[in-house]
């Protein structure tokens, strides 16, 4: 059972880092699409601190604040713009929201790999179902300040949804 649950961690990281792929490609897309990386981070932080040996709900809670803060800190330096008629918005290539992702899925994998294929008895601190959180709180932080606070103040551009920007030659 834990095997299944393990797999499941992975494949919702891996799912929260494909889902940001708008980033990368700068391309425009609505606020469901922005709140998918979010969503499969948190769901993949939840198995993992559902499964986790040690249950340390206060250092659970440090993490989820202090990646809740660092994310909201994050959204204000992002840079996009939006288009208000069809609510769209198109955020300009970003690394920190890929890292985080990635070592979402370092985590999943390490949680696998030493759980299910080595055997090793977990020291119980659940620290790393505490750093999947941390890791998921800042995507969530990051995602509400880009979309609340950043994206109202940027410029207007008329935009497709899936469609990288147009750059014009002067």
């Amino acid at each position: 059972m834990l095997l299944v649950a393990h797999l499941a961690a992975v494949l919702l990281a891996v799912l929260a880092l494909c889902s940001l792929r708008h980033e990368m490609r700068e391309t425009a897309v609505n606020l469901f699409d922005r709140s998918l990386p979010a969503l499969f981070a948190i769901l993949a932080a939840a198995v993992l601190l559902i499964v986790s040996p040690g249950k340390r709900f206060e250092l659970w809670l440090v993490c989820i604040v202090v990646g809740l803060v660092g994310g909201l800190a994050m959204g204000m330096t992002l840079r996009g713009a939006k288009d208000f008629g069809n609510n769209l918005v198109r955020v300009y290539r970003a690394w920190d929201g890929v890292a985080a992702a990635a070592a979402l899925i370092l985590l999943a994998v390490v949680r696998l790999v030493t759980s299910d294929f080595t055997g090793r008895q977990s020291g119980g601190y659940g620290v790393l179902g505490a750093l999947a959180a941390l890791l998921a709180a800042y995507l969530v932080g990051r995602l509400i300040t880009f979309q609340l606070y950043t994206a109202p103040r940027t410029i207007h551009l008329d935009m497709v949804r899936g469609q990288k920007r147009q750059r014009t030659d002067i």
